[in-house]
């Protein structure tokens, strides 16, 4: 059924942290299609953390919707899986002559799919990892299909983590312990830094670790105000670490404490413990495809809103204690 595809094309989400949620479906796109040529193509801020992933023969960088459909035709693909859900990305594969396209019925775009798939209620109500894994159920039975969360950081990846870390106050042995107070865009996602704060402070004084920040280089503000707010050194690396070094960069980590974010889901590729702290987004669908991962978020009579900003009093974060956080981290050191 599958054997005569030969050159396949998956067009990967817009953002890390989905993008890290389609982590098991492109293993599984590779146990379904063993022998076929299989190309990533997305933008470079996701495109790049896989450029050493061997289930993918290729990796694309794509900056257009017209260099997309020129890169489709000029690589003559005969599959493709559309894991945005744009009418555009859509019109795209049938522009760039890629024969049979899979992905969901979504923004009127049924028309353009040969294998169009209807999202149910209950599919929304599912992990996204599986969200993205019945994308490949007109061609496999995906329960027979591992969920595989895994990034594979080469030794050169490895060596320049070592080397950031080195060169900006790591002694080489101690602990370190990974502190995420940023998400990119929603502030509803974000615990109040001066917790974040706390919390690192009490981790330093009890068990010696150094925790270290890391985000872009457009959350400096931020990071700026936090270094203000903690009594002990920290380890800023705040616009320093390339996107494709992150793998490496959490394999030195012991913990990982964040918000619902990108890095949140590389740290559970890494399989390292995480702490996560959920607030106006649907953690059914987002939290971290990990067993190692602690989610700490309060029930409240609308949750999930899904809303960037809160219009009320904030107390799905507000009500987050510094000791409960503290708590559910230090059983992992």
């Amino acid at each position: 059924m599958t054997a005569h595809y030969k050159n396949i094309v998956v067009h990967l989400p817009n953002w890390l942290g989905d993008t890290m949620l389609a982590l098991p479906f492109l293993h599984g796109l590779r146990s379904v299609f063993p022998d076929a040529r299989i190309t990533a193509a997305g933008r470079l801020w996701v495109s790049d953390i896989l450029h050493h992933f061997p289930p993918l023969d290729a990796v694309a960088s794509i900056s257009s919707t017209s260099g997309l459909i020129n890169y489709l035709r000029g690589e003559k693909f005969d599959l493709g899986f559309l894991l945005p859900n744009s009418f555009r990305t859509a019109l795209a594969f049938k522009l760039g002559r890629v024969p049979e396209r899979a992905g969901y019925a979504l923004d009127m775009r049924g028309i353009l799919l040969t294998h169009p798939l209807k999202l149910t209620d209950a599919i929304m109500r599912e992990s996204m990892v599986e969200y993205y894994m019945r994308l490949l159920e007109p061609f496999a039975d995906i329960s027979e299909i591992p969920r595989i969360m895994k990034l594979y950081p080469d030794e050169a990846d490895r060596a320049e983590a070592r080397r950031v870390f080195l060169e900006n106050g790591w002694d080489g042995s101690s602990k370190l312990v990974g502190v995420n107070p940023f998400a990119f865009q929603w502030d509803t996602k974000r615990w109040l830094p001066e917790r974040f704060a706390e919390v690192a402070d009490r981790l330093a004084e009890r068990y010696g670790v150094r925790c270290v920040f890391s985000s872009v280089e457009k959350d400096r503000p931020l990071m700026e105000k936090i270094k203000g707010m903690c009594r002990r050194p920290i380890i800023d690396l705040v616009g320093k670490v390339p996107l494709k070094i992150l793998p490496a960069f959490m394999e030195h980590l012991s913990l990982f404490i964040t918000n619902d974010s990108g890095l949140m889901h590389v740290a559970a590729a890494a399989d390292i413990p995480i702490v996560a702290v959920f607030g106006s987004t649907d953690w059914q669908r987002t939290a971290p495809w990990s067993q190692k991962a602690t989610l700490i978020r309060r029930q409240q009579d609308h949750e999930p809103c899904m809303k960037p900003t809160c219009s009320r009093d904030f107390r799905c974060m507000n009500d987050i204690s510094v000791d409960e956080v503290f708590n559910a981290a230090e059983k992992y050191l």
